[in-house]
């Protein structure tokens, strides 16, 4: 009864449709048909509840080909002392200008004169790349050189004693970082 989308002259059928591509489908939470909606058709509401991201890590802009990465970020724990806090606020209010009246212009001085005056004061926090190790060797390179070469054997010739030797080579590896 709430799968059919349409109905006319005792016929019913699903001929409505929510698309949406492969990669997003895991965000949709539920897809209902509502029969009592008041619209001048015979046509059904479908409603879908789909779940956004929080936080995007990246976004990619079509137009220029370039990845935007996070802002950098304040020490905002450093504001916990007394006296970098009265810095910080003595800061601001040098900063600020008078207001114009206009939204746009005066979020854009608000906004500049907060930066500034916690650049000034805290700072930036400094982002640390765990990705890499802290210690890299000759040891560490061969090993991932004698892992890169049984890849590049097994993809030659896919047999099982090339793949259990890939498998070991790459056990090796992740022992060693």
């Amino acid at each position: 009864m709430h799968k059919f989308t349409w109905e006319a002259r005792g016929t019913r059928s699903v001929i409505d449709y929510i698309i949406i591509n492969d990669r997003l489908k895991s965000n949709i939470e539920d897809i209902r048909v509502f029969r009592g909606s008041k619209i001048d058709s015979d046509h059904k509401l479908v409603e879908s509840r789909f779940k956004f991201l929080k936080h995007a890590k990246h976004s990619y802009n079509k137009t220029d080909k370039t990845v935007y990465k996070k802002p950098p970020a304040f020490k905002l724990h450093l504001l916990e002392q007394g006296s970098i806090r009265t810095l910080c606020r003595n800061r601001l209010k040098g900063k600020f200008t008078p207001l114009t009246g206009e939204i746009d212009t005066d979020w854009l001085k608000i906004k500049e004169a907060i930066s500034k005056a916690a650049e000034e004061s805290i700072g930036y926090k400094k982002w640390k790349n765990r990705k890499w190790l802290q210690m890299w060797n000759d040891e560490i390179q061969l090993a991932i050189e004698e892992k890169k070469a049984s890849y590049r054997k097994y993809l030659q010739n896919k047999t099982v004693e090339r793949y259990i030797e890939y498998k070991k080579h790459r056990a090796i590896v992740r022992k060693m970082t």
